[in-house]
């Protein structure tokens, strides 16, 4: 007895073993994830459009998984291959029934019985198609219906079917046969799409097109017949003919994606683009590229981004023409030189430095560094300009000498605050040509640091004079993420409102391309803060523009960085960016910021703090404005009674004098000055009565402070001449030239003066008529050529 209950144990073992490795074997016989294949890079605009899609790795076009099926071909789909999808568990035994005896009868095989979920199961393993196969698939199908759901089942097999050639999936066939989302497709058009994958070489040209317009039908019919579509609907969709050819997708944004493809393979990507948008600026691209081929300019690339969001609307790394040279080049990421782009930075950091006030008169005379001798575009002197005009004419003099104020190294931190990752290297290495082109940066840093400037002032008039922690965030591409502007502060992350405020107002008056000409006096003309920059050689083209709801972007040039007379910001680019805003939606001002800005007292005629002799303006200006002195261009003199001549109290009596306050420039500055402005009155003569009166009357041009003169060398290696430069008060003064008490020849008007020196260092000694000197000493260094 204890023998036979032993045995029983036994075997109650082994079958308990064995069920549960029959269990075991039924609950991994299904692995995941169930397919094991690449997908396609698929892009879509914010409004849900397809901008583009790259085939997948293994030569396919396999869209990634959708949200959903569409409720058209989920009907089509059942109709045609499942009926009772609903209701099985994953096998149906009477569809196996059927088949068998349809099989049986006709002596070949007519019909599979297959559910949908063992369907999905033979194209996850690609097994061979017979009756072991088809057990397998069996026992896969019930296990893959207890973990996932008839929805999840579903789009699996919309996903993963094949559709003829090498599509496979619903919605890569809707856009390759239809040209259209698949949510979109019409009753005939699901049809097709749900009879496609029993017999997917229908869809082929030939005699194959009429058996699958037949099946297509059918299915119609059953549709009908099962009243999931009214009458009206199936005459219209038997009328409605089956894909001719299979249609290309769309490339609307293709820098994008491969953009998207360098994060990651084989996604969706829904991107902030809004597509409209989008195919207007790609069509605005290929019109100017029309024109600026004819000379030799090949690329162009051009973004726009929402100030209020700081999210892309509209991307185009490239003219995507047919025969465009490199066009496959993304520059919009791609570090090019600056020109003069950065200067607006510079502009706004003095205001907000308080070294400068918007309309202080700026040097602009030849100046001289150790190899560097910055020139205005048009190779003239204004001898002085306000700051404002020097920002909206872009006058290269005065900027460099505001870099040289404010420091190469304090200004390289502060393009990398605002988000100009491209400028890293140690400040000497740029030097003051850095706000000349002596850097690179990517448009797409720029329009964001542009875009995130307007916020900066936006949120400021909106927020109750306060500032956000994180103001200067990069453009975001993606329509799910968000721009974390930090916290809520009283203290500006990098410029404060005011002086961006008067930055954009200076940069309203930049001359706008000749089709622009006379826009303040049209209503509809938008008022639009601008700035365009030339890198040196004419290989980039910059112009970027800013209003409180857009910032767009543009970059005009090669990709090679081949130069071009005609690659000039203000010609090529500008109009594009104007053609840009013309598309976008009506734009409005900033906001004059005044609880970060004050009324004061300035000098009418030199933009500074207004001093005792000054006639007296006021503006709003940025608090921050101690550094800046009381006007030094005024001072008060006195005059005889026929106001010709000054005198002093040794040769004139004080009752008969008249008092007047004067607006004097240093000799150099007023040299070039009143050659642009008429009006200037010069300083009266001395009465040659009255002595004891010492005043600046000659003022060194080259060379300048650092006193060094570099001597040039032949190809024979000789010393080459070199020439010197004064400004003298006197138009009509002549100037006598000593070298070391050598006496050079004398000077008259235009006081420039050839001198062959030797190496080291030297006496310079100037004399005019009136007896007034000038001496310096200079250091000659000699150099080859």
């Amino acid at each position: 007895m204890n023998k036979l209950f032993s045995s029983k144990n036994k075997y109650l073992k082994i079958a308990a073993f064995t069920g549960i490795a029959v269990l075991l074997l039924f609950w991994y016989s299904v692995s995941f994830p169930l397919f094991k294949v690449s997908y396609s890079t698929v892009i879509y605009s914010q409004d849900e459009k397809l901008l583009g899609a790259h085939i997948a790795t293994d030569g396919q076009w396999r869209f990634p998984k959708g949200d959903s099926v569409p409720d058209k071909f989920k009907t089509c789909l059942l109709m045609f291959e499942d009926e009772h999808f609903y209701q099985h568990p994953g096998v149906n035994p009477l569809a196996i029934a059927r088949a068998l005896k349809q099989n049986v009868s006709s002596g070949e095989v007519k019909s599979g019985g297959s559910t949908i979920t063992m369907q999905v199961m033979r194209m996850a393993t690609q097994r061979n198609r017979n009756l072991f196969s088809k057990i397998i698939e069996a026992v896969q199908s019930l296990r893959l219906e207890l973990t996932l759901t008839k929805e999840e089942i579903l789009s699996l097999y919309a996903t993963h079917a094949p559709f003829g050639g090498n599509v496979v999936g619903l919605e890569a066939a809707a856009w390759r046969y239809f040209h259209r989302p698949a949510y979109m497709l019409s009753w005939a058009e699901q049809a097709t799409l749900a009879v496609l994958p029993n017999a997917p070489g229908l869809i082929h040209t030939g005699k194959n097109r009429q058996a699958l317009l037949l099946k297509r039908n059918r299915l119609l019919a059953k549709l009908l017949a099962k009243n999931k579509i009214d009458s009206t609907s199936y005459y219209l969709a038997i009328d409605e003919p089956i894909p001719e050819h299979p249609y290309g997708l769309p490339q609307i944004a293709p820098h994008l994606l491969d953009y998207c493809r360098k994060i990651k393979e084989g996604e969706v990507y829904k991107l902030s683009i809004k597509e409209q948008l989008q195919q207007r600026l790609n069509s605005i691209l290929k019109f100017h590229y029309e024109k600026l081929r004819l000379n030799e300019i090949h690329n162009a690339c051009a973004i726009v981004v929402d100030v209020k969001s700081k999210k892309v609307l509209a991307y185009c790394g490239n003219v995507n023409g047919a025969n465009v040279p490199q066009k496959h080049v993304d520059i919009i990421h791609a570090p090019r030189s600056t020109g003069s782009i950065l200067k607006p930075f510079l502009y706004a950091a003095s205001l907000q430095d308080g070294r400068i006030l918007p309309k202080m008169l700026i040097p602009d005379v030849p100046t001289y560094y150790e190899n560097f001798a910055p020139k205005n575009y048009t190779r003239t002197y204004n001898g002085a300009v306000p700051a404002d005009e020097a920002l909206s004419r872009s006058l290269n003099v005065p900027a460099v000498k505001m870099l040289e104020e404010y420091d190469v190294g304090r200004f390289c931190d502060l393009l990398q605050k605002i988000g100009l990752k491209t400028i890293k290297s140690d400040p000497d290495y740029y030097g003051l040509s850095l706000i000349l082109g002596g850097a690179e940066a990517t448009l797409f840093d720029l329009a964001g640091a542009y875009a995130s400037m307007a916020a900066v002032l936006n949120n400021y008039t909106s927020n109750n004079s306060t500032y956000y922690s994180n103001e200067f965030s990069a453009p975001s591409l993606f329509s799910n993420s968000s721009s974390d502007r930090g916290r809520l502060s009283e203290l500006p992350q990098v410029f404060n409102a005011g002086s961006i405020y008067h930055t954009f107002e200076a940069l309203t008056n930049v001359v706008r391309p000749y089709e622009e000409s006379g826009w303040q006096t049209f209503s509809s003309s938008k008022k639009i803060a601008w700035k365009t920059g030339t890198s040196f050689g004419y290989r980039d083209a910059w112009a970027i523009g800013v209003t409180p709801e857009y910032a767009v972007g543009v970059w005009v040039g090669n990709a090679t960085g081949e130069g071009r007379p005609g690659i000039v910001g203000g010609v090529t680019a500008g109009p594009i960016m104007f053609d840009i805003f013309r598309h976008l939606p009506q734009t409005t001002w900033f906001k004059p910021p005044y609880d970060d800005m004050e009324k004061i007292a300035i000098c009418k005629k030199s933009g500074y703090r207004a001093g005792p002799d000054c006639e007296i303006d006021s503006a709003y200006v940025s608090l921050n404005k101690q550094k800046v002195e009381l006007c030094p261009y005024h001072q008060l003199i006195h005059l005889n009674k026929e106001q010709t001549k000054r005198v002093n109290s040794t040769c004139y009596p004080i009752s008969q004098m008249v008092h007047k306050s004067w607006f004097v420039l240093p000799p150099v500055m007023e040299w070039y000055y009143k050659r642009n402005h008429p009006l200037y009155k010069k300083l009266p003569e001395v009465d040659k009565n009255c002595g004891g009166v010492k005043e600046t009357t000659m003022q060194f041009i080259y060379p300048q402070n650092n006193n060094r003169v570099y001597l040039p060398k032949g190809l024979d290696g000789k010393i080459q001449p070199v020439i010197l430069k004064v400004a003298h008060r006197s138009s009509k003064s002549k100037i006598y030239w000593h070298l070391d008490d050598e006496y050079l020849g004398e000077t008259a008007f235009i006081h420039h003066m050839e001198i062959k020196p030797t190496e080291g260092k030297h006496y310079l000694t100037l004399i005019d008529e009136q007896g007034n000197v000038l001496n310096k000493w200079i250091d000659c260094i000699g150099r080859g050529d």
